[in-house]
């Protein structure tokens, strides 16, 4: 009787840990993803310094969409007219530099990377893809270049949700900056 009872106990503390476990286990192994995917991320900004296109390109898979800063009535983008946009950056300007990060004040710059969330301004927690999954990252950020014709250097503060899948290539990439405030620190 007392190794029935001690026996059952010990069956009841597996079961009653084992959720616990697994959501350590999931927790470490979305870390991991995470950061994969930022450096990913940051390999793609290298590319895009060295304006590679072929390895830029490399970075996201045959069926990504995009959404430029520019708006376009929310149209998704497909890669070619992405890799389109990007040499048009690539023609006009050098010396591209990507630093992440959110400047906040008294000099205070904090991470400019995050991954998933457990809130929603709607209350709810659903959607398509998880709000937790790691392959989903938000990247902030100041895009640094020269502008090749008139040699003036430009910053565009930058935003964008980036969409990764399992085998580590982008799917979806959605960013935002003010495209006509590079215009203006060219004409200045």
């Amino acid at each position: 009787m007392r190794n029935k009872i001690l026996s059952t106990f010990l069956i009841i503390l597996a079961l009653g840990c084992t959720p616990n476990v697994k959501e350590e286990l999931n927790a470490v192994d979305n870390a991991a993803t995470f950061k994969k995917n930022v450096d990913t991320f940051m390999k793609f900004s290298e590319h895009f310094n060295s304006e590679d296109m072929d390895d830029v390109m490399a970075m996201f898979a045959d069926s990504v969409l995009w959404s430029p800063p520019n708006y376009n009535d929310y149209q998704w983008l497909e890669k070619e007219v992405m890799a389109q946009g990007f040499q048009n950056y690539f023609d006009n300007y050098d010396n591209i530099t990507f630093t992440p990060g959110i400047n906040l004040p008294d000099d205070n710059v904090v991470d400019g990377f995050w991954g998933g969330s457990n809130f929603r301004s709607d209350g709810s927690e659903s959607s398509s893809q998880p709000s937790i999954n790691p392959n989903n990252i938000r990247v902030y950020g100041t895009w640094k270049s020269m502008h090749t014709d008139t040699g003036k250097e430009t910053f565009s503060k930058w935003y964008a949700i980036i969409n990764f899948n399992s085998a580590g290539k982008i799917v979806r990439f959605n960013d935002w900056f003010n495209v006509d405030g590079l215009e203006k620190q060219i004409t200045e």
